[in-house]
């Protein structure tokens, strides 16, 4: 049953606005929080509908939760031009709020809607749709408690990216105390090790001892890798990538890949990436340095493709070779052999992605990995 207007509910709307701030603060995501908040206010509003969009920074809308929305309907709301935000950016009011069936967004949604803007301070961030099958009157009182739940959801919002935002510093923090502490022990440790090896190396050639001269060789490169790989860890400890974005340094380590090796490499950008949050980045580019790792040491590939690109907020990576190959079902079957490939499989999961690993003896290998992201996946 839709409701003519709303002042039968006036004697409540502050008890409905503490309900719906109180649930905003005990969630444990934004998600959770946008969730509860629609599936408290649709009903006490009498709403057949409702929507949160939130401002992207290229200025489109993004559908950020829904509640009653047919499936169908959902696609055409994903993404909305800035103009659909129904509000004036420059300053709240009860007038913003009462809107007719002149704006629509999808022919398929109830034509009449309100449209409460999300905003912390006078930054606006998004706006909350509620749909009507019928024309209401909108009472000075339930308008206030609107645009008021409009500003706890902006708060909640700012709030949720500053502890983002906190954690990675933490994390940034704790990853370059571990690259310092690698670097004044095990590093040291190693590099004074690859100098005493060579002076044990020095010593023994005068006795041309062929088997002790070939055993000290094995040793110091075997020294020099682990000496090279420690820096790599140290490196990537410091994120590799922040305040470079993911594309310049994937270039960078396929720069370094083609210096060390000496393989064929060609890197081809169908498109360019845009920036993802580090934490992100982080894990595309160690599934892009531990695919690179594995063709040096285990393909002997002559030629290597790494191919970026990106469409609509699909994020590809590809890395083919045309080495050896393995027999990936064998490998699969060995539990606790392969930590290497397990490792980035873990970590498309953390990206919310697919990572597929093909490959066939004497066929060479593919990795592809796919992964979702737009700006709103912050919220």
């Amino acid at each position: 049953m839709h409701i003519e207007h709303l002042e039968d509910w006036n004697r409540d709307s502050l008890q409905l606005l503490y309900e719906i701030s109180n649930t905003i603060n005990l969630s444990e995501s934004l998600d959770e929080a946008f969730h509860n908040t629609l599936l408290l206010l649709t009903p006490k509003t009498g709403a057949n509908a409702s929507i949160i969009r939130l401002l992207d920074d290229d200025g489109s809308m993004s559908l950020a939760a829904h509640y009653h929305i047919e499936s169908d309907t959902l696609e055409a709301l994903k993404t909305t031009s800035v103009e659909g935000i129904l509000f004036s950016r420059e300053q709240d009011s009860i007038d913003e709020i009462r809107k007719s069936a002149s704006d629509q967004l999808s022919p398929d949604l109830p034509p009449v809607l309100i449209a409460v803007p999300i905003r912390h301070l006078v930054r606006t961030l998004g706006v909350l749709n509620l749909f009507y099958e019928s024309d209401i009157k909108l009472d000075n009182q339930t308008a206030l408690m609107l645009i008021t739940l409009g500003q706890h959801i902006g708060q909640a919002i700012i709030k949720c990216r500053q502890m983002e935002t906190e954690v990675q510093k933490r994390i940034q923090r704790e990853r370059t105390m571990l690259a310092n502490e690698l670097h004044d022990t095990l590093a040291q440790t190693l590099a004074s090790l690859r100098l005493q090896t060579r002076v044990l190396d020095e010593s023994v050639q005068p006795l041309e001892n062929y088997t002790v001269t070939h055993s000290i060789e094995k040793i110091e490169q075997g020294l020099d890798q682990a000496y090279t790989e420690l820096r790599q860890v140290i490196a990537y400890c410091r994120g590799p990538v922040e305040h470079q974005g993911l594309q310049p340094a994937i270039e960078a380590i396929v720069k370094q890949f083609r210096q060390e090796t000496g393989i064929h490499i060609l890197l081809q950008c169908e498109c360019p990436l845009p920036d993802i949050p580090t934490s992100m980045e982080i894990n595309a580019y160690r599934i892009v340095q531990e695919a690179l790792n594995n063709i040096k040491k285990h393909s002997q590939a002559k030629i290597v493709r790494v191919l970026l690109n990106y469409d609509e907020g699909d994020y590809i990576i590809m890395i083919e070779n045309d080495g050896k190959g393995f027999n990936q079902y064998a490998i699969e079957s060995k539990a606790g052999r392969h930590l290497g490939l397990t490792i980035m499989q873990e970590r498309a999961s953390h990206l919310g992605g697919e990572l597929k690993i093909e490959s066939e003896p004497d066929e060479g290998t593919r990795v592809e990995l796919r992964f979702h992201y737009s700006a709103n996946d912050e919220n």
